[in-house]
């Protein structure tokens, strides 16, 4: 199907500046499920200007909300860190300068305050990992300095191209051992091909990947077990705050603990001011 879409319809979707670095793959993706949502083909939606709104609706849910206007600002930032690295700059000077760079997408924004502790709590339950894996990363690698890890092995995935060519640089000017890929967590088949390694972040991710349709239930409860066989732990967070930042009245997902106790998954919760994670592993 991939191949009977206009290049100039993706195009189309992409003109506008915030869908403009999403991978070409997801876009053809969200393209493909409008089509099977409303028995659509190529030929009607090309000019169709409800099809262009609810595909943008649909990329804007999964990525662009969570974005700032940073995006300009951050290769100088990360040439400016890179030589406080250098230099063999203060610890504190390091950090204040990565928080700049979090602050460049409202995810990791929020997190600032909590990430000094964030992974302390998580390790305390994991171990100190040397291997991790971040789905839907957006720009969370970018705090590993706060989790303070001697030797760590670290692949990120992604939907967005100017993020994973921003991630790779930071990997290489920190001489992390670190790769970022595209990757669309709904992809199982793609999933399967992940390495093994000590810990699965997922951070704020599901309730993105794993709308409230039944039949998307299932496809998150099989791509939770299938995760937990390339790992030893998963930590799934979840926001307890919208948007608006206005306190959500039920914060703990009961329907994604149901899941994990039927699927044999223990979990442990942290929570933060705006965030809930749930440490899973196999139960024994």
């Amino acid at each position: 199907m991939e191949n009977s879409i206009p290049k100039e319809f993706i195009e189309k979707i992409k003109e506008n500046k915030k869908y403009a670095s999403i991978s070409e793959d997801i876009v053809i993706k969200e393209i493909e499920n409008y089509m099977k949502r409303f028995q659509a083909d190529t030929e009607q939606i090309y000019d169709d200007k409800f099809a262009i709104k609810v595909i943008r609706k649909e990329l804007h849910r999964l990525y662009s909300s969570y974005q700032t206007k940073g995006k300009k600002k951050r290769d100088a930032m990360l040439q400016s860190l890179k030589k406080l690295i250098e230099k063999k700059a203060s610890s504190s000077e390091v950090l204040e300068l990565t928080n700049t760079l979090l602050e460049t997408t409202l995810a990791t924004k929020e997190r600032i305050p909590n990430y000094p502790t964030i992974y302390q709590k998580i390790f305390q339950k994991t171990g100190n990992p040397s291997s991790i894996i971040d789905i839907g990363s957006g720009l969370n690698p970018i705090s590993i300095p706060y989790m303070k890890l001697q030797n760590i092995t670290y692949h990120s995935y992604d939907i967005d191209t100017e993020d994973i060519t921003f991630l790779n640089k930071f990997y290489k000017s920190l001489n992390i051992n670190g790769k970022a890929e595209i990757l669309d967590a709904r992809d199982k088949e793609k999933l399967t091909q992940l390495p093994k390694t000590d810990i699965i972040l997922m951070f704020k991710l599901y309730d993105l990947i794993v709308p409230k349709a039944k039949k998307q239930k299932k496809l998150g409860e099989e791509i939770i077990n299938l995760l937990m066989t390339k790992t030893k732990y998963l930590v799934a967070s979840f926001a307890t705050k919208t948007l608006t930042r206005k306190s959500m009245k039920l914060p703990r997902r009961i329907g994604f603990e149901m899941m994990l106790d039927r699927n044999q998954l223990k979990y442990e919760l942290i929570e933060t001011d705006n965030e809930i994670y749930y440490v899973v592993s196999k139960k024994n």
